[in-house]
């Protein structure tokens, strides 16, 4: 398991560990201090576009010693308040009966990255005691949210797998889980950063899909399916080749196979990728 499973798993992997997901819903305040980071607003940390901006200005100026320091700088900030990780759709419905409230929500990367409407946005979804006060961040929360229940999610999340939509689980204050994200490459602000910028604030998943050459017709369906660019056809096979470096496990591949030639298997499983995260 990974590093965040090794720290708050509690013998399992982290995000199906109901601690997780028990954040409080009030604290007293010390007189006199401000609320700060997952506290003051749901997303005030991690995935910012001041430290993505920092580091196209380290990438032109070719300095790689500084390039290396914004991320590490960002990552220290980001793993102690807001990152998320890749998980299967069967992870996410286990998440689904583990986490209470569920509400539906609109997606902050997609309605500034492509100016969607509110209408048309709702993929993500806000979990946790959090989602009772959501109403004090309304720009995080913009067009509103819709409670749902866990057989209500399950179908939604369903119909959003089918559409082609990478799922994570993303913690706001370490290590309590609030949401849980529905979006795709380059509209989704963590997909993005991680595959441009090999900014880690989203870790892959705990699986890697690996090709079943003999089954495997080339019929190509599960080449748009991959966000992370580790799908590709072998021009002399005609078979689907997957890069397990660039995989990170989602199962949006496995899913579009009509000949079920793709499947997960253990990322530790594999001692090269074991600590590829």
């Amino acid at each position: 398991m990974c590093w965040v499973c090794d720290k708050y798993g509690n013998g399992e992997k982290w995000y199906l560990n109901p601690e997780n997901y028990a954040r409080r819903l009030y604290k007293v305040r010390k007189e006199g201090k401000e609320a700060a980071g997952a506290d003051a607003d749901p997303q005030a940390a991690g995935m910012g576009a001041g430290v993505v901006a920092e580091l196209v200005k380290a990438r032109i100026s070719g300095d790689l010693e500084w390039e290396n320091e914004i991320k590490r700088d960002a990552l220290e900030h980001a793993y102690q308040t807001h990152f998320g990780q890749v998980v299967t759709l069967d992870e996410y419905l286990q998440i689904l009966d583990i986490a209470y409230p569920l509400a539906k929500m609109t997606c902050g990367c997609r309605r500034v990255q492509r100016g969607m409407p509110d209408d048309e946005n709702f993929t993500c979804m806000g979990i946790g005691p959090g989602m009772y006060k959501w109403e004090r961040w309304p720009e995080t929360y913009h067009g509103g949210v819709e409670f749902v229940t866990p057989e209500e999610a399950k179908e939604w999340a369903m119909m959003n797998h089918k559409e082609g939509r990478v799922q994570t689980v993303d913690v706001f204050g370490t290590p309590y889980i609030g949401g849980l994200c529905q979006c795709e490459y380059p509209g989704c602000v963590a997909v993005r950063n991680r595959i441009d910028y090999d900014f880690k604030f989203l870790l892959k998943g705990h699986s890697v899909a690996k090709v079943d050459r003999e089954k495997c017709v080339g019929c190509k369906s599960c080449l748009s399916r991959c966000q992370f660019k580790a799908l590709n056809l072998e021009v002399y096979t005609s078979k689907a080749y997957i890069d397990l470096d660039q995989c990170f496990g989602c199962g949006l591949c496995v899913t579009a196979c009509p000949s079920e030639a793709i499947e997960l298997v253990d990322r530790q499983s594999l001692p090269g990728l074991a600590e590829n995260w």
